[in-house]
């Protein structure tokens, strides 16, 4: 039983798998930003493009 009890306190302190942890939530949150970021900015490019196409004289699609 103490081996176990020191297996489990090793694994508490080691922090090699928290570090692993953060890194992908800072991953996770830069691949969050990123896609709200091309998601507005491919909403206002359609936008513009469809603007521009009215001005030459096409019809936007829907």
């Amino acid at each position: 039983m103490n081996k176990l009890m020191m297996g489990v306190k090793k694994f508490l302190r080691d922090e090699e798998g928290t570090e692993v942890v953060e890194w992908a939530l800072v991953a996770g949150l830069v691949v969050a930003v990123g896609a709200a970021i091309f998601t507005l900015i491919g909403t206002q490019v359609k936008t513009h493009l469809g603007d521009l196409l009215k001005a030459l004289g096409g019809t936007p699609p829907a």
